[in-house]
């Protein structure tokens, strides 16, 4: 009686443990196949979330803009081309440059200047047009950008003829900008014509007229008792002076 009974169990038993672990089996297989299921609706060239992940990552760093270039957005001092250092503030845009410029040396004339120029990898042009004492003066540099510094050539004209050229060196001071102020030039003095002497110019020119026409009078009235002895016989007057007759 209890042999059956114990039969019974075990075979209830393995059944039981059969059946979960078939279910095992099966949920298994199922997310085996959920997950071939979702790979086929992927795109082809999507497989699986952490590609895309990997793509969207290589994008964003595709995305990144290179720095192309040297940066001259900066406050420069020129020196070699007056007796004191030029000052000159550059604006960078792309490969053009905008700027101005301005000389204050001590116990001289201060001015102001425009400049516009071009950077193509490390050659810099640069082109100053200051007015001088009511002359233009138009300064021509072209350098090599190294180290931070500018150096090379320039040349300066005026009316069409080169006035002066040599070498030049830079080197910036500031890199705000905004803090370049332009120099106070003192407005060039105007000459008063002076005033004409009518008066004093006039009055000798009527003397002297006056002068001439008294010398006309007095020849032309003359004596002629005065030259009594000069009249010859008859009324001969070889002996008066031409124009008494």
């Amino acid at each position: 009686m209890i042999i059956p009974l114990l039969l019974a169990l075990l075979t209830t038993g393995l059944s039981l443990g059969q059946t979960t672990d078939n279910a095992s089996i099966v949920d298994d297989n199922s997310s085996i196949e959920a997950a071939l299921d979702i790979n086929a609706t992927l795109p082809a060239n999507e497989s699986a979330p952490m590609n895309e992940t990997e793509n969207t990552t290589a994008v964003a760093v595709n995305l990144t803009p290179a720095i192309s270039g040297p940066n001259l957005n900066y406050i420069w001092q020129f020196s070699g081309i007056e007796t004191s250092p030029i000052t000159m503030v550059l604006e960078q845009n792309g490969n053009d440059l905008l700027g101005r410029a301005k000389y204050e040396p001590e116990g001289g004339k201060a001015w102001n200047a425009d400049v516009i120029g071009s950077v193509a990898g490390e050659k810099v042009d640069l082109t100053m047009s200051a007015l001088k004492d009511n002359v233009l003066i138009i300064t021509r540099f072209s350098g090599i950008l190294a180290n931070e510094d500018i150096s090379g050539n320039f040349t300066q004209a005026s009316e069409g003829k080169i006035i002066n050229n040599g070498t030049f060196n830079a080197m910036w001071i500031n890199p705000d900008t905004s803090s370049y102020t332009p120099a106070t030039v003192e407005a060039p003095a105007v000459a008063t014509p002076a005033p004409a002497e009518v008066t004093s110019a006039a009055q000798p020119a009527a003397a002297a007229v006056n002068t001439t026409a008294a010398n006309k009078t007095e020849k032309r009235f003359v004596d002629v008792h005065e030259y009594k002895d000069k009249i010859g016989p008859g009324g001969d007057l070889s002996g008066i002076p031409p124009g008494m007759g």
